[in-house]
């Protein structure tokens, strides 16, 4: 019996639309972003310009659904309120 893979739904290809969307020619990985995360709060926090480095950071955030969710648990585990930290 062959298997079939479901096909993707809206929301899923929507999503995916998203991310290729904002691709750039230098991303980063996961690993990458977990070295850049501290320094990248810190300069939100703090409303500093950030370096290439840290926007290479930002960028990665937009892409990673992952690391979107746990940059917004570290946010809150600092006792900091999401709304405020990443508005522009």
């Amino acid at each position: 019996m062959t298997r079939k893979d479901p096909k993707p739904t809206d929301t899923q290809l929507a999503d995916l639309a998203r991310v290729v969307g904002a691709t750039t020619g230098e991303e980063i990985d996961c690993a990458a972003m977990l070295d850049r995360v501290a320094p990248y709060l810190k300069a939100l926090t703090e409303r500093k310009a950030q370096s290439e480095h840290l926007r290479q950071a930002a960028q990665h955030l937009k892409i990673c659904p992952e690391c979107h969710e746990e940059f917004l648990a570290l946010i809150k585990a600092e006792g900091l309120d999401p709304s405020r930290v990443l508005e522009a």
